[in-house]
């Protein structure tokens, strides 16, 4: 471990500072990163890097279909509908909607990151 800290403790700092750079590298260097973090990801990206946003959203709505247990055809189509809401004329409200359909699959800290995000473009 350099004096920095863990390759996680870095992109959990970058996510919490908006700093997509650091939090894109730190994600390399993990390999692998959870679900919620990466929507966190998503999300930064929606803000501090617009043109990489939807290739993210692609990719994470992917992993939630491979990685969450029985997703059907419907609750595919929510998510990707408020993934691209993120970037639409109602942010929050996609942002809350998301949040939902997250929290009802065991992802909390997706769900309260989503909730925060969303309260701050309703603000």
């Amino acid at each position: 471990m350099t004096s920095e800290g863990s390759a996680y403790g870095r992109l959990r700092r970058a996510l919490d500072t908006g700093n997509a750079r650091i939090a894109l590298a730190a994600a390399a260097d993990l390999g692998h990163v959870g679900l919620a973090d990466a929507l966190e990801l998503v999300l930064l990206l929606l803000v501090s890097e617009p043109s990489r946003f939807e290739r993210a959203a692609l990719r994470w709505h992917g992993r939630h279909c491979r990685e969450v247990m029985d997703v059907d055809f419907a609750e595919a189509q929510a998510v990707l509908a408020c993934l691209a809401g993120l970037k639409g004329a109602r942010p929050a409200a996609a942002a809350h909607a998301l949040a939902d359909l997250v929290y009802r699959r065991d992802l909390a800290q997706a769900s309260d990151a989503l909730n925060r995000w969303g309260a701050r473009r309703a603000a």
